[in-house]
């Protein structure tokens, strides 16, 4: 097909428009996703209950350990991107890096397009129900137990 055909033009402005507003609205629904479990914990500690995990989990920010053995890219291909997501989370311990993820996947060639792979990664993810946010970028296998955060040490005061 011609690629100055008007019709053509159109259709990828439209794209370009749709792929644009797409982005916001994630980045809209994150912000929202966050406020929202800020009131759940606020409510939970007025209440005198015990703050949700992810806020537990997401003070301490502990880095994500990853192992020093990668995974075997070989060994995704053929899979469906869930299959490969719950299985990279495995490798890790139960959760992974989205960055590593998407990276994985566009290796073993189970996302054609690196330009939307943050998007697709990302409707894999909130579909399944499989993953939990434990924070920004890092997923973990619903029912996983995370590991035990490192204690942190607190700063001496100075006199």
């Amino acid at each position: 097909m011609r690629n100055n055909d008007p019709t053509y033009m159109e259709l990828v402005a439209l794209r370009d428009s749709l792929d644009a507003r797409q982005t916001e609205l994630q980045s809209e629904l994150e912000d929202v996703t966050r406020k929202l479990e800020s009131v759940g914990t606020t409510l939970a500690l007025l209440d005198g209950e015990e703050m949700p995990l992810a806020h537990r989990i997401g003070l301490t920010r502990t880095p994500t350990r990853q192992p020093a053995s990668a995974i075997d890219v070989a060994s995704l291909r053929g899979l469906r991107q869930l299959e490969a997501l719950t299985k990279i989370a495995e490798h890790y311990g139960g959760q992974f890096q989205n960055a590593v993820a998407k990276k994985l996947l566009i290796q073993a060639g189970l996302i054609s397009n690196p330009k939307n792979a943050g998007n697709i990664l990302y409707a894999v993810i909130q579909r399944s129900g499989k993953f939990e946010r434990v924070e920004p970028g890092v997923y973990r296998l619903v029912g996983h137990k995370p590991e035990k955060p490192e204690k942190l040490a607190l700063p001496l005061e100075s006199e």
